[in-house]
């Protein structure tokens, strides 16, 4: 201990002690004067730094009354368990990290500010503080660790004893203000000796290096006003735009007091206009002329994202959702990530299509396999690195303790081969460094959360990841500093924005901590204390701003939405200038100037014919796309343009058709006719309805590779079942005795010489030859009108009575729904089905007789339209043209038709729109 009784250092060091890093940083890139090219750099340390500095001298000298600082997750996970302690089984209904957040900024500002205990005990929120923090202190010592203020507070104890060596001279630069601790620490140096100097706020720059630090002068103020927050950020951008275009080498700063809220928009807006080149593939990490003080937490960083939800797919015990393991499956970072690209966005899609919602990382792996097996490998080098990391990840005992579980986790990322195949970019190399710290960061928790099972170890590693703010090494010195204007303390700029000046957000509203009495900390003058205390921090921060360049333009918004904005009051006199800043050229802008002259018309309504021996899939839903929107069928079914399935919980509308499909199937492969149907008393019935359930079901998990719950497979029976009986009260309606003579039957049937692919699912013979042909429906919209038009959009019946080569007297749709299940269609003779009228039935109203004088007319019609869709698709007949947009609901390449576009040049034209 008696070598930490120091001594001070030579009177000539100087420490400048700075409000922020930024600060201290660049004091140390700045030269003495302007004709200096060598010169000594500064020591410039921020308190934190200097006061780490000092807990290194003190492990080094084996100094044992200084326990070790708690980070500040710890110290909140530390908050979290004597919180809960205190709340029993109640404190699963509370809040516990926003209670925790609560009670360390209570301690803090007790510390910092010095507030007594005085008044706490009188309110309840008060009392249940104090008792935290006791029981907080307790464990701290029982671990031989304190708070960071209650380490700091320890540290200057140490200092006024006479500890540690300390500088002969002390400048305090960039404070806006200093708390109770801080000037104790000061007053501490000040009685050892030191030379301790305060720099004004508004000295800034190199200034704040000369011996005689003076405030800067005064700039040039002005403020504008713009309509609303975007309108702010676009002239602040063609600002800062104009000002580089001044000089190569001008400095050009940017504040806003709530940066968080407008970060994004100003990147992208910068990004836009300065740094095309950074959108295309692979070119993110573009230097950029422009830097901000704000960063990202590690768990946003995509790198980081990845291993996170390798990890947290990895160590799920149940089910989890198929996006989940879609984004980790289709994330780069990882195995083959690149080389594998195409192949994992096709093992994606057959996920989409065969598994449920809810699945696993091992279903996924079973899926890979069926799919090698039936000659269709996909990403082998990424399933073998899913496969690796699975193994490792269910090894080893349940519960470990956090060190043992950041081991584990390093070896499942090994084995998932994160963090990918390709070289790192620099910003990715520092995130991967800085994962490396928070691993260590969990590993150090044993203490304090003992042994925990991995899904609490994944989510504890979250934590740490979302509280780890991340900035990556500038690359260069940016022209343009865009900060918060705690950040900004301290620096000078050529020219100066200042942002966000609206009174609803500078100066910031006061929010006291709920637990501590609101009157201590107004009469401490603690931050957010007060509006007065607010009032004068904006204060003191306005007229350092003031003093930071030449000119300084402030800027606030009119308008919120609907929500009309105010001016902040510290603006109160400022000359009032109008923007003359247009809204900055971006590269879409850019190339349309580029390219102004005239532009070549092109007929996209005509794609390529059909080309002798071209196969064009689809079956009838092409004919039904190409009848709709002919651009429709092009693209999905002669281009191959799909949407990808989207799985639900549960059963989709589509299954639940399937389903149906498959227990009439079944149900009438037992009971192949109306007479066998009719002779079933009710319980024979019912016996049949449950065994085509049963079957139904089976066939659905069979062809879909699911195993339903039996639960699920008991509920699903029941609605089956109920559905088939109120059916086949219809069928048994019928007065027209029939057979069915095929069920699901698939035909190739050709239309214009191109092979159409239909399934027909069921086709009922009468005693005279005659056939119906029907088509079960389970939704509830159903359409024939566009039978009788010149567009057959629902054309998969039509196609089999028109073109079959069969005797085809009755086509219908049949709802078998549980809501009105009825018969849809037109027959030759009005007896045929129930409900379904014969083509000279007076009360026929869909085929004139007029137009339609026979059932022979009617197929003829089916047949001529039919062929003239065709013969369309075989042209390459491909408009954007529809009747009714309502018909483009199922559209899989809605996007593809640009439909905003044609709104506009036909509203710029004087037309309707397609």
């Amino acid at each position: 201990m008696s070598a930490l009784q120091s001594h001070i250092e030579r009177p000539g060091d100087t420490l400048y002690v700075c409000a922020t890093s930024r600060l201290a940083q660049t004091l140390r890139t700045i030269p003495p004067s302007d004709d200096c090219r060598v010169w000594r750099t500064p020591r410039t340390l921020t308190l934190g730094q200097w006061f780490a500095d000092l807990g290194n001298e003190a492990l080094i000298a084996g100094l044992d009354d200084l326990p070790h600082p708690l980070d500040s997750f710890s110290e909140g996970l530390l908050w979290e368990q004597v919180i809960a302690s205190s709340l029993n089984d109640a404190a699963q209904l509370f809040d516990l990290g926003g209670m925790a957040s609560a009670a360390a900024e209570a301690l803090a500002l007790q510390r910092n500010w010095m507030l007594p205990d005085t008044g706490a005990e009188l309110s309840s929120e008060g009392g249940l503080f104090l008792r935290w923090r006791d029981a907080f202190l307790d464990r701290c010592k029982e671990i031989d660790s304190l708070d960071l203020g209650g380490w700091n507070e320890r540290v200057i104890s140490l200092l006024e004893k006479g500890f540690f060596s300390i500088p002969g001279r002390l400048k305090v630069v960039g404070f806006d203000r200093t708390t109770p601790m801080e000037n104790r620490l000061f007053a501490a140096l000040a009685a050892r000796g030191s030379v301790v100097e305060f720099c004004p706020p508004s000295s800034v720059g190199k200034r704040v290096l000369h011996d005689d630090a003076v405030s800067a002068e005064v700039g040039q103020a002005s403020a504008v006003s713009l309509a609303d927050s975007d309108a702010e950020c676009a002239a602040v951008v063609a600002w800062a735009i104009e000002q580089m275009a001044q000089g190569p080498g001008r400095s050009i700063g940017i504040v806003a007091p709530d940066l968080a809220s407008v970060r994004e928009k100003l990147h992208h807006l910068l990004d836009d206009a300065l740094v095309p080149e950074s959108l295309r593939p692979g070119a993110g990490d573009q230097p950029r002329p422009f830097n901000f003080s704000l960063g990202h937490n590690l768990a946003e960083q995509p790198l980081i994202r990845v291993a996170l939800d390798l990890l947290s797919v990895a160590t799920s015990r149940g089910a989890i959702e198929q996006r989940r393991l879609s984004g980790v499956l289709l994330a780069g970072g990882w195995s083959a990530a690149d080389s594998e690209a195409d192949e994992r966005a096709r093992l994606d899609a057959s996920m989409r299509q065969d598994l449920s919602c809810f699945t696993s990382g091992h279903a996924l792996l079973q899926l890979a396999e069926r799919l090698a097996q039936q000659g269709h490998e996909l990403c082998p080098l990424t399933v073998a690195a899913l496969r690796g990391l699975l193994e490792i990840a269910s090894s080893g005992p349940h519960r470990r303790h956090a060190s043992e579980w950041a081991d584990h986790f390093r070896a499942c990322l090994g084995a998932a081969g994160w963090p990918g195949e390709r070289p790192l970019s620099s910003p990715e190399f520092q995130a991967r460094a800085a994962f490396a710290d928070v691993l260590d960061n969990l590993a150090a928790l044993d203490a304090l959360l003992g042994p925990i099972g991995a899904t609490e170890a994944v989510r504890r590693l979250n934590q740490i990841c979302r509280q780890r703010i991340f900035q990556p090494e500038t690359r260069g010195n940016p022209n343009i500093q865009i900060l918060g204007v705690l950040e900004s303390a301290g620096l000078s700029f050529d020219a100066l924005w200042v942002m966000g000046m609206n009174d609803d957000t500078w100066p910031p509203a006061p929010r006291p901590n709920p637990l501590l009495p609101a009157t201590v900390q107004r009469e401490a003058g603690s931050a957010r204390s007060s509006a007065e205390v607010e009032f004068d921090f904006a204060r003191r921060v306005h007229s350092r701003l003031l003093h930071a360049a030449p000119e300084i333009t402030f800027s606030y918004a009119l308008a919120d939405g609907n929500k009309i904005r105010r001016p902040s009051p510290l603006l109160e006199g400022m000359a009032q200038i109008v923007s003359h800043y247009a809204y900055p050229q971006t590269l879409a802008n850019q190339l349309a100037s580029a390219n102004s002259g005239a532009c070549e018309a092109v007929d996209d309504t005509l794609a390529p014919p059909v080309a002798a021996g071209e196969v064009v899939g689809g079956g009838s839903s092409l004919l039904q796309a190409q009848a709709i929107c002919p651009a429709w069928a092009f693209y999905q079914y002669r281009l191959g343009a799909k949407a990808l399935n989207e799985p639900v919980e549960g059963f989709n509308p589509a299954d639940r058709g399937t389903l149906v499909h498959a227990t009439l199937e079944a149900f009438w492969t037992e009971v192949t006719s109306s007479n066998a149907l009719r002779s079933l008393n009710s319980d024979e019935r019912a016996a049949a309805i449950s065994r085509a359930a049963i079957a139904g079901i089976a066939q659905f998990e069979k062809s879909s590779h699911q195993t339903l719950s039996s639960r699920i497979r008991e509920i699903e029976a029941k609605r089956l079942e109920r559905i088939l009986g109120l059916w086949l009260e219809i069928e048994a309606k019928r007065t027209v005795p029939f057979t069915v003579v095929a069920r699901e039957e698939r035909r190739v049937i050709r239309v214009a010489d191109i092979a159409v692919n239909v399934v027909i699912d069921r086709i009922d013979e009468l005693a005279d030859g005659r056939r119906i042909v029907l088509d079960y429906k389970t939704g509830a919209s159903i359409d024939i009108k566009n039978w009788a038009s010149q567009r057959i959009t629902q054309p998969q019946v039509p196609i089999y009575a028109a073109l079959a080569g069969e005797d085809v007297s009755a086509i219908a749709f049949a709802k078998v729904q549980l809501d009105k299940p009825a018969f849809v269609g037109v027959a030759e003779d009005s007896d045929m089905l129930p409900g379904v009228p014969g083509v000279g039935d007076d009360k026929q109203r869909l085929f004139p007789p007029a137009a339609y004088p026979s059932w022979t007319s009617v197929i003829q019609h089916w047949e001529a339209r039919l062929e003239a869709i065709a013969q369309e698709i075989k042209d390459g007949h491909a408009p954007v043209l529809f009747a009714d947009e309502k018909e483009l609901q199922y559209c899989d390449v809605l996007p593809l038709l640009r439909l905003p576009e044609y709104r506009r040049l036909h509203a710029q034209s004087g037309s309707s729109a397609p």
